[in-house]
């Protein structure tokens, strides 16, 4: 898998919606406003990310990981990062700027929010109800993941239906050794729905296991949005 050839339209004299950032959120904004009709321009201080420098399939990926692919951009410190203030977080982010933002690096799990999620105040006497419900959205969770190619198994009983466009990625040994132990403890679980692709999709390769998912799937195997929104949305000349 490559990244699309960037052919990119004139820029308009006047565009009707410029867009900061080329991540999750931004592809997805210019993609669909683009599909409509609007003339839209995107910016990113971050550039395109070529399959063959990422550091998944090679034998030193953990070393690498820890400067070139490292999630937080005080480690990695690339032209394109800019420094961010850690010191009252419990945890580091996840932060990569580049066409496709985070998702290059992230580990493609793919849930989705609970419906007791939009309803914290009322459950949980927390933050504020959201003002819709989970159902007003179900639509466009499944047409999401359906873009960036989710592979899972149908049939959770602790969640919300939903239908997957893949069959799930196989658990491994050490999936089946966990699965072993929960039935063992007589505890519920269930695969985890990932943007990895089970089978070929949409132009995307099939999953060969070919290295760690984090610090970037040279297979193209991995949905991010770089190779899943951002063809599209050029196409419609963003």
């Amino acid at each position: 898998m490559s990244n699309p050839v960037v052919v990119h339209p004139p820029l308009p004299d006047i565009a009707d919606v410029l867009v900061i950032g080329a991540g999750a959120s931004g592809s997805v904004a210019v993609s669909e406003l683009a599909k409509v009709g609007h003339k839209v321009v995107c910016l990113e201080q971050g550039q395109w990310t070529p399959p063959s420098e990422f550091a998944g399939d090679k034998p030193e990926w953990e070393l690498v990981k820890q400067k070139r692919w490292h999630p937080n951009p005080n480690v990695r410190n690339h032209s394109s990062d800019y420094p961010i203030n850690t010191s009252e977080s419990d945890v580091n982010p996840l932060m990569y700027n580049a066409v496709g933002g985070s998702t290059i690096l992230y580990a493609a799990h793919w849930f989705r929010f609970l419906p007791s999620d939009f309803q914290v105040k009322t459950m949980d006497g927390v933050a504020d109800d959201w003002p819709i419900d989970y159902w007003a959205l179900e639509k466009y969770f499944a047409e999401n993941d359906k873009m960036m190619g989710v592979s899972g198994l149908p049939g959770d009983p602790g969640v919300p239906p939903r239908h997957p466009p893949m069959p799930p990625i196989g658990l491994g040994k050490t999936g089946t050794k966990y699965g072993q132990a929960m039935n063992k403890l007589g505890w519920h679980w269930w695969p985890s729905d990932v943007t990895v692709a089970s089978q070929e999709y949409e132009g995307r390769a099939a999953c060969i296991n070919l290295g760690h998912c984090t610090p970037g799937c040279s297979q193209g195997a991995k949905g991010s949005v770089d190779i899943t929104y951002w063809p599209q949305a050029i196409r419609a000349g963003v």
